[in-house]
């Protein structure tokens, strides 16, 4: 039996559509991932908190914190900030910054990474554990296509040509007075 989880969100921000994916430590792993289509292209992908619009701060694979040190890191049990990213084209794997004491702490370290489709596809996003029901939380990752600067347009570039044509014209005239 297939479990679903509210896993994406469609935002817009600035006239330009970001992707929130949210990846439930209980359900996503590589047998049900998230699953979402994207354009080819350059993309972003920063790991978010709840605070930022996502569901999720980190997740568990343990459903108890245990040994840390004293400021919450290096712990033997507890929250981590790691996932992977798959495709077609690709297999990244963001690996966990460490084990610590709380969520916030996890995501105050995770790290951001990027991706690059050549041609739209279909893209994954799982955390890694086979045994799901003692997990927490999850992960809540930003996602934006960079923006691509488009190359000038056959208008653009008559349009330049005349102008330089104008003023070599311009700089005759001048230089025969």
């Amino acid at each position: 039996m297939t479990i679903k989880a509210e896993s994406e969100q469609s935002v817009l921000t600035h006239s330009r559509d970001v992707t929130i994916i949210n990846i439930d430590a209980r359900v996503n792993n590589k047998n049900n991932p998230v699953i979402k289509y994207f354009r080819s292209g350059t993309y972003e992908v920063q790991f978010i908190g709840q605070s930022q619009g996502g569901m999720y701060d980190a997740w568990s694979r343990w459903n108890f914190v245990y040994e840390c040190d004293e400021n919450g890191e290096n712990c033997t049990t507890g929250w981590l900030n790691e996932y992977y990213i798959t495709s077609s084209e690709f297999i990244i794997s963001v690996p966990t910054t460490g084990i610590y004491a709380t969520s916030e702490l996890a995501l105050s370290k995770a790290k951001n990474t990027s991706f690059t489709l050549k041609v739209g596809s279909d893209i994954s996003f799982f955390i890694s554990d086979d045994l799901l029901a003692d997990n927490q939380g999850g992960v809540s990752l930003f996602v934006k296509q960079k923006h691509i600067r488009q190359p000038p347009s056959l208008l653009g570039n008559l349009l330049l040509v005349g102008l330089l044509i104008a003023s070599v014209a311009l700089t005759w005239f001048i230089l025969d007075l």
